[in-house]
């Protein structure tokens, strides 16, 4: 069962020299290996903590200036690694960085700049709206007038003018009347009363804003202001040429600060926390079984006296997931549904084993599955082979797909459903089908005329339409269904013996009898068999079983097993919708194909409707055929195996570490960098 197992986890303790601490912390981080977890309530009390150092403060204040730099400079290629093998090393190079004062000043031109060339373009924008105003723009620069460019619908205008005019003599209007929007300059002189201007701009729906500080007629204006921006967007070139100077003589060391600061930041937030007296220091985290050596060796290889051992401890460790490379897209479902808790089975290897056959089995139809398979493929190779930009999908399908799933998402699903299309392909041709059709009888009477093989002329090797068929399908969805039952069932025997829940066990093991019991009986009564306990030993056995794990049952469970036991006949029985959905994809199929070939021989027009019904037919069959499936046969898994071994809630293993993309390690193992 170790397949079916989390990473094996143990409870760790360290405990050396205070002065070995840093280098200790240091380790731990660079080989990633331990979740650091708060130290035992048993010992916590006899340990003391300190608070932030200076250096910690000094390293914060340190990453926040070298962001600070990050963000103002444009980002060039990263031409090395860089490394700090000290503390005092990483401090050094800080202080000989000089680019801030020389940074902060292209940064504070560059943002006085971009408010000159916002506004200038505001300004001219404005000013070629309202180019229409005959005069020198200062004349509207009153002392005792307030002036206004405005906006108002065309049909309203009429009204807003004469409303105007109307309620006072006190103003000038200049207007340009559009097909929708009339634009008009306004100049309203003192006696003209405020609350009016302001009721008749809310009446109409007016758009007005004040004339900018410009002087000269609109076209001079724009003239100027056009030059005075050319001169903006020079200047602002230089700055941003500058900046790139700066960044490329630094952008790869600043990226390495940043990374080093990082992780010395979450180091001391770490050693701040630890436990400690006035020699020695402590630490506690859980650590994966297999790489409790290893991290014996590195902290050994750093420091004298410094002891790793293992906690005896009854607490529930964190979970790493331990699958084979190729199953780990699976490990997603399990996600979906609940992380496995550190010290329960890990269904991952079950769900990628069971999931691509009953995903297989609820299409079986060679056509279908080759369209989806090379779907599958083709996302795979779009979104992992970087070619983004290649795409065969139109624009408003693309989007309604990027509303459900994100691309990594895409790429799991098609690489989840691929097995379960060679299946399917398997299935379709046992079936005879190609979209529907039957194409088989070709290829085996060419195979027969040839090679001598009595292949079935009318090329189906298994009819599932056929009543002997479906009785058959029927039958073996009902073994699955008993068996998936069955093995989920023997999972939570194992489980809860294991964790010492012998009663919980036991009632399983009720279950399982019962379930036994009843399927027996139900074949027997199939197969005309004489059942009866009384004059029948068989028929015996199958009662003793329901009574025997009735009683199991209620020993373990209580009565609420009693109120449940109609369930698992429900669970057994449930797995007979992959027979359903097969059957009703395969039913569609021949419909569309059945009403297809009907209308071919009544004219042209009855083809060509005849064909856009088998096109969109099978499309819609195609869709169905991607979304069904895999919800039931998660389903299934979900709801009838799961539930009889797996409670989930399991908390991510989240080790201590850094990922270093721009700095060397400090303390890498022989051969690594």
């Amino acid at each position: 069962m170790t397949l079916l197992r989390p990473e094996s986890m143990s409870k760790i303790a360290v405990l050396g020299l205070k002065k070995y601490r840093q280098q200790i912390v240091s380790v731990l981080q660079e080989m990633s290996v331990v979740q650091i977890e708060p130290i035992s309530k048993e010992i916590s009390s006899y340990l003391g903590t300190e608070k932030e150092s200076e250096s910690h403060r000094h390293i914060a204040d340190q990453l926040i200036r070298i962001r600070g730099i990050l963000s103002v400079i444009p980002p060039t290629k990263i031409t090395e690694k860089v490394r700090f093998s000290s503390l005092d090393e990483l401090n050094d190079v800080l202080r000989k960085l000089d680019i801030d004062n020389r940074v902060s000043s292209l940064e504070r031109q560059k943002e006085s700049i971009l408010t000159e060339i916002r506004n200038t373009e505001n300004n001219i924008k404005l000013v070629s709206e309202f180019s229409f105003f005959p005069e020198d723009l200062n004349i509207l620069h009153l002392k005792s007038a307030r002036s206004f460019f405005g906006r108002v619908s065309s049909e309203k205008y009429p009204e807003f003018k004469k409303k105007l005019e109307s309620n006072n003599q006190d103003i000038i209007l200049y207007s340009k009347e559009g097909e929708k929007i009339t634009q008009f300059v306004l100049v309203v002189l003192p006696h003209y009363p405020s609350n009016a201007l302001a009721s008749i701009i809310n009446l109409y729906g007016v758009h007005m804003e004040a004339v900018p500080n410009l002087k000269g007629k609109p076209d001079k204006v724009i003239e100027e202001l056009t030059n005075s921006l050319s001169r903006l967007q020079k200047n602002l070139g230089e700055i941003d040429t500058n900046l790139s100077e700066i960044s490329n003589k630094n952008y790869s060391l600043l990226k390495g600060l940043e990374e080093q600061l990082d992780i010395e930041n979450k180091r001391l937030e770490v050693i701040d926390n630890l436990g400690v007296t006035r020699d020695t220091f402590t630490l506690e985290g859980w650590i994966p079984k297999s790489m409790i050596e290893d991290t014996k060796t590195a902290i050994q290889n750093h420091s004298e006296g410094t002891l790793l051992f293992v906690l005896d401890t009854k607490e529930v460790p964190p979970t790493l997931q331990n699958n084979p490379k190729k199953l780990r897209v699976y490990e997603s479902f399990i996600r979906f549904y609940s992380l496995p808790s550190g010290n329960e089975f890990d269904p991952t290897l079950v769900f990628a084993l069971i999931f691509p056959v009953f995903y297989g089995m609820m299409f079986a139809d060679v056509g279908y599955a080759i369209v989806i398979l090379l779907v599958s493929r083709w996302v795979i190779w779009r979104i992992e082979g970087g070619h983004k930009n290649f795409t065969i999908m139109p624009k408003p399908l693309r989007n309604f797909g990027k509303t459900i799933l994100q691309p990594v998402q895409m790429v799991k699903i098609a690489k989840a459903i691929t097995p379960g299309c060679i299946v399917a392909i398997v299935l379709g041709f046992c079936f005879n089908l190609y979209f529907g059709f039957h194409l088989n009888e070709y290829l085996f009477g060419f195979l027969n005329s040839i090679g001598n093989l009595h292949l079935p002329e009318d090329g189906t090797i298994f009819d599932p339409l056929s009543t002997w068929g479906l009785r058959k399908l029927l039958l073996i969805s009902g073994y699955v269904g008993l068996g998936m039952v069955s093995f989920g069932f023997i999972l939570g025997i194992i489980n809860d013996h294991s964790h010492g829940n012998k009663r919980h066990a036991i009632g399983k093991i009720g279950w399982l009898l019962f379930g036994w019991g009843v399927v027996f009986i139900g074949l027997g009564l199939i197969g005309h068999e004489n059942i009866n306990p009384m004059a029948s030993i068989t028929g015996a056995i199958y009662f003793a079983l329901i009574f025997g794990g009735i009683g199991l049952m209620f020993y373990g469970e209580g009565t609420r097993a009693m109120m449940e036991l109609p369930s698992i006949i429900s669970h057994i029985l449930s797995f007979t919708r992959l027979i359903g959905i097969m059957m009703a994809s395969i039913i569609l199929a021949d419909v569309i194909d059945h009403v297809f070939l009907r209308v071919l021989d009544n004219g042209i027009i009855f083809a060509l409707i005849g064909f856009i019904i088998l096109i969109v037919g099978h499309l819609f069959n195609i869709i169905l055929g991607v979304f069904e499936p895999g919800i039931q046969g998660a389903r299934l898994l979900y709801v009838e195996f799961f539930s009889k071994f797996y409670h989930g809630n399991g908390k991510p293993f989240k080790p201590f570490g850094f990922r270093r993309r721009y700095t060397h390690l400090q303390y890498p193992k022989q051969g690594q960098e």
